[in-house]
């Protein structure tokens, strides 16, 4: 797929995905959605590519939904009907899709986030905000409700009192209160954010890349699991796993010779065979 609304790019095990239409604040459409996703694929499918860091280009993270059809643009019987298609078929699978990533996600969000720029950076794994950023979930005052199954999501980020102010209301907090909520987990100077979040994924990149997954995995199949018994069985299972094989004595050995280990296992090549565990 040639991107026209993102820019990919990969440097030292590390893909940066910056949203790019500046002139619009990088207002969210359909096709941008799917230059993401596509580009997220290459990732998971490149086994020499670890970690993905997303952006945006210009002074903020994304306005929202691209508003320029006017009063029509949430009326879906108004879409081309290629889109209408390629939109019935994703629906309800987009927290699915993105919980069935095997490597990790940082979203660097730099200045304005509102909306579906919101709702859809709920499922990655890492969030951090610059000074400037402004986040807000704001569907109600657009008289329309939270989507990506946001108040599923919410709830279990933020708790349940925090995500109901927030979606009800639509206010915009800056990034302080969205630390504060627990919508990030850093913020940092506007100059200091892309060199951060490159300084988290320098810190996974020391950690073996299948025990990143398998953690990953977990970490996402467990928001569902109600029975702690099978949690904790499929939790057994994995550890056993991982202690069998090369990277768990490389572990051991490269932390008593007191140098960088050297990884054998790859993902997604080296993934076990039940992976993953229904």
């Amino acid at each position: 797929m040639d991107y026209e609304q993102i820019i990919f790019e990969t440097s030292e095990k590390i893909a940066t995905i910056t949203l790019n239409r500046p002139e619009r604040l990088n207002a969210w459409t359909w096709q941008m959605s799917m230059e993401i996703w596509d580009a997220l694929m290459k990732v998971e499918n490149d086994p020499n590519l670890r970690v993905t860091i997303m952006t945006g280009a210009g002074r903020g993270f994304c306005a929202g939904a691209d508003l320029s059809r006017g009063a029509t643009t949430f009326d879906g019987t108004e879409r081309p009907r290629e889109e209408q298609q390629q939109r019935a078929r994703a629906q309800g699978g987009a927290i699915k899709r993105y919980f069935s990533l095997k490597k990790p996600v940082i979203v660097a969000i730099n200045g304005p986030t509102v909306g579906v720029g919101v709702t859809f950076i709920l499922p990655f794994d890492i969030r951090i905000a610059s000074e400037s950023a402004r986040i807000g979930i704001v569907f109600n005052r657009r008289g329309v409700i939270p989507e990506i199954a946001c108040p599923w999501l919410l709830p279990r980020i933020v708790g349940v009192s925090r995500a109901a102010e927030l979606m009800y209301t639509g206010r915009i907090l800056n990034a302080q209160e969205s630390l504060e909520f627990g919508l990030v987990s850093r913020v940092v100077p506007d100059d200091k954010l892309m060199d951060v979040a490159r300084e988290i994924a320098d810190e996974i990149l020391l950690c073996a890349p299948v025990s990143v997954a398998l953690t990953k995995t977990m970490l996402y199949q467990f928001l569902t699991e109600t029975d702690v018994n099978k949690a904790e069985l499929i939790n057994h299972r994995y550890f056993t796993w991982t202690g069998l094989q090369p990277d768990a004595r490389e572990g051991v050995v490269s932390f008593l010779q007191k140098r960088r280990p050297e990884w054998k296992l790859k993902v997604p090549g080296d993934l076990p065979e039940f992976y993953p565990l229904e």
